[in-house]
């Protein structure tokens, strides 16, 4: 064939353009006075051909998934709320990390967006909230239904009731929490309404009628609480051996706050430097000072004897039962 009709010649510079490696000086006087037959051009860069359009080929596919992929991602991505566990399926197993990956950092960055919102006030609910969860989920039958509970804090409005007014004016310090809860009668179990505050040294008990103060107890004389890890509300405070609260002995006492009651207890104590933490035990069988004497308080699971509450009953000097209704 011709120089100027050949294809072939003409595929030889498309050739070198696409990569193939230059031949020698020596050669390309060959060609242009000789020029080659597609056999020729064939044999001479087909090492050349097989050594890369393999590669080229991989290459240009595995960007094509990706970009598919990514595009795909993006149409599909989950809402913006970080409760949403939902994420799109995976398209191809050779994937699976990088799905995965994705999913923890679009999670992260969208928490992130969220706690961005929030202001002072709202943090301290949060962190209100994570540190129960620290304290009580998958320990605690009762923490559950607590999740979607805010935190209020001062359920008696002290400061507003005129009810409570001469309580108020006893109390110096800023009431952190106040609520009816019932204290557990030493002697026969039974419970009696009292008024719990919470400021940030002390822990207050006034009768429920009269405002009258019953108990004030130091929060440096708390040692620790305790619960038991079904769904009643008891919870004992135990004071520290020795101090000026324990004349009298530990405390049991009841409430469906329990919860939002332990954790603002376990943060007001933990928020003054040099001071104790106290410690939340979760345990179904604890002892308890009443006295002189050493009680075991212990919660059985049992049928409602009192609508769907837990009731408490004293067994013998020893031993104080609590009946816990059944799921």
């Amino acid at each position: 064939s011709s120089y100027s009709s050949s294809s072939s010649w003409r595929q030889v510079p498309r050739a070198l353009a696409r990569g193939v490696p230059p031949v020698s000086p020596g050669t390309h006087l060959i060609l242009l006075f000789f020029p080659p037959s597609a056999g020729q051009v064939r044999r001479e860069y087909r090492k050349f051909f097989r050594a890369n359009a393999g590669r080229k080929i991989y290459e240009f596919t595995m960007q094509r998934i990706m970009q598919k992929y990514f595009l795909d991602l993006k149409k599909t991505m989950p809402s913006m709320s970080p409760i949403d566990k939902s994420w799109p399926a995976r398209p191809y197993l050779f994937l699976e990390d990088t799905h995965e990956e994705l999913r923890r950092i679009f999670h992260l960055w969208r928490c992130k967006k969220y706690r961005s919102q929030f202001t002072e006030q709202k943090k301290a609910i949060f962190e209100e909230k994570l540190e129960a969860s620290e304290m009580f989920k998958d320990r605690k039958a009762l923490y559950p239904s607590s999740v979607s509970q805010p935190f209020k804090g001062d359920y008696l409005e002290i400061s507003k009731n005129p009810k409570y007014q001469k309580l108020g004016s006893l109390v110096e310090e800023k009431i952190i929490l106040a609520d009816t809860v019932n204290k557990v009668n030493r002697a026969n179990g039974k419970g009696a309404p009292r008024l719990f505050l919470l400021t940030k040294n002390s822990l207050i008990l006034a009768d429920q009628k009269s405002g009258q103060i019953k108990s004030n107890v130091p929060l440096d004389d708390i040692g620790s609480v305790s619960v038991s890890s079904q769904s009643d509300g008891f919870f004992a405070l135990r004071l520290k051996e020795g101090s000026a609260a324990a004349a009298k002995g530990d405390f049991l006492l009841s409430s469906e706050r329990l919860i939002e009651i332990v954790t603002k207890l376990h943060r007001t104590a933990a928020s003054t430097a040099g001071r104790s933490q106290i410690r939340v035990d979760i345990t179904d069988e604890f002892l308890v000072q009443f006295k002189q004497d050493k009680v075991c308080v212990k919660f059985v699971p049992g049928g409602p004897r009192n609508g769907n509450s837990a009731t408490c009953k004293r067994k013998n000097n020893r031993l104080l039962e609590v009946s816990v209704p059944s799921p």
